[in-house]
């Protein structure tokens, strides 16, 4: 008796090699992606600008990376005795202006040196196709709400053409990059059941169609992996919402089988091995038996060091 539908993604034209830089933007679904591919030893810079869900602002975030324009006190605004910018999530949010302009330049920097590497593949999990416009100026759509009341914004749900046309045109911008969409599992229940599904509906059919007719974009069936596949609440977290750490495991698992080259896979599996090493509780510190382990260790270091680099 089968208990999961069989069900494998097909690879991307081009593999990923493990020298190759990762760029992970989008959802908090990509925080757990590229958290798994740096502690597997993989060169990633995972989002500069924080969590955001929705394709219109990661676009822009983007186009600003690209160009390298540094913020400065225009972009601010202040609410309930914090700074922010309509680009940033909360995260990056501050009681001092200088301290935030500091340090938004500074991973914008960052970003904008690591974007320009030779062979970047660029990693985009898209969360929501609805958006929110300011009420009093509704060409400006904000990346986070930063607890402003509602009546400070107009929600809107994005079309397919607006999504295809603003990711292509970053595409544009990058043309030696490799870029690598999905769609986060995450439920945004916020909206509605219904009005979700829509959402997923449309961020999926735009993907579809830049995978079809962009030989730079690829998409991942992280989305399909989790709701059609494991498709069980017991692999998600006491929310009902999020997914838990084994099916973040598993789509972890089946991305570096389907997306990566075969020495990659062997890389990824000697770090495993390392890490495993490194989790080990010692028990007893000083010991003979401490310091083989940690000699172990060691030596596990030295051959993938010999063995990849």
């Amino acid at each position: 008796m089968d208990l999961m539908l069989k069900f494998l993604p097909t690879p991307p034209a081009q593999v990923i090699h493990y020298q190759q830089p990762l760029l992970f933007m989008g959802s908090c679904f990509a925080d757990h992606i590229s958290a798994l591919a740096h502690r597997h030893g993989l060169q990633t810079l995972a989002q500069p600008y924080g969590v955001v869900f929705n394709p219109i602002s990661i676009a822009g975030q983007l186009q600003r990376i690209i160009s390298g324009t540094l913020y400065t006190e225009y972009d601010l605004h202040l609410n309930q005795e914090l700074w922010h910018t309509w680009e940033h999530h909360t995260q990056f949010s501050h009681a001092n202006k200088e301290v935030l302009l500091q340090h938004i330049n500074q991973q914008l920097t960052i970003a904008h040196q690591f974007i320009h590497q030779p062979n970047l593949v660029v990693c985009i999990t898209l969360g929501s196709a609805h958006i929110y416009t300011l009420a009093n100026n509704p060409q400006t759509i904000v990346a986070n709400c930063h607890k402003y009341p509602q009546h400070v914004f107009i929600k809107k749900i994005l079309t397919t053409q607006t999504i295809v046309s603003a990711l292509k045109q970053v595409m544009q911008q990058l043309p030696e990059a490799q870029f690598i969409f999905t769609v986060s599992p995450v439920r945004h229940i916020k909206d509605g059941l219904v009005e979700n599904n829509l959402s997923k509906a449309i961020l999926l059919q735009a993907l579809h169609e830049l995978a079809q007719t962009e030989q730079q974009a690829y998409y991942f069936p992280a989305y399909e992996l989790v709701i059609d596949q494991l498709r069980d609440y017991r692999f998600y977290e006491a929310d009902l919402v999020h997914p838990n750490s084994q099916a973040i495991n598993y789509v972890w698992k089946q991305f570096t089988a389907t997306c990566f080259d075969a020495k990659t896979q062997a890389y990824l599996n000697d770090m495993q091995q390392l890490n495993t090493l490194k989790n080990h509780r010692v028990m007893h510190e000083g010991t003979q038996a401490h310091e083989k382990f940690i000699q172990s260790i060691v030596q596990k270091q030295s051959e993938i060091n010999v063995k990849y680099f």
